[in-house]
């Protein structure tokens, strides 16, 4: 009667001993997976000394007609140090281009850009200084750019800071976009 009661104990133990197990693992696979995002991310790593407000415009035609409806805005912090710069494109737009915007400030000292990363659905293109000569261009009437620096500089017109920006170099720039949408 005792080897009975102990045999019966073991097997109930054992069943859910295996079933507490087989939760585990599942568990374990559920926060091991991690979820992808469906939409593009632009990260720029920059050294932004000032408070300021970046801006990335896009568009899903194979053009650098840009406009405000298509860009999406980010407040930075001021820092002596590299951060990254993350703009999250919505969700369902496959853009073509990029035009990337370095701020309102009007007090804004220059800006040491790092390099540029376009990710999109676990894929990433990335390009550092100098190489981003290749990709982008600066805007010819408020920025000037030392390629080998990755120093941003805004032009002065008429006593007024122009907000810097860099345009995309269009025949370059969308194929490496559409390797990431493949």
């Amino acid at each position: 009667m005792k080897t009975k009661f102990i045999t019966i104990l073991l097997v109930v133990s054992t069943i859910f001993g295996c079933k507490n197990e087989s939760n585990n693992e599942k568990s374990n696979v559920d926060t091991n997976q991690t979820e992808i995002n469906k939409n593009f991310k632009v990260t720029l790593n920059v050294v932004v000394k000032k408070d300021d407000n970046f801006q990335v415009y896009y568009t899903e035609k194979s053009s650098s007609d840009f406009n405000e409806k298509e860009s999406v805005w980010v407040e930075v912090k001021g820092s002596e140090n590299p951060q990254d710069i993350v703009f999250n494109i919505p969700e369902d737009v496959i853009p073509t281009m990029f035009r990337l915007d370095f701020g309102v400030n009007d007090n804004q000292e220059d800006i040491k850009l790092n390099g540029v990363n376009i990710e999109y659905l676990g894929k990433s293109f990335k390009s550092e200084i100098p190489l981003l000569a290749n990709y982008f261009r600066p805007a010819e009437l408020s920025t000037s750019v030392d390629f080998k620096t990755g120093i941003i500089k805004a032009i002065v017109k008429d006593g007024k800071r122009q907000e810097p920006a860099l345009y995309p170099h269009e025949t370059v720039l969308q194929p490496e976009i559409e390797k990431l949408v493949k």
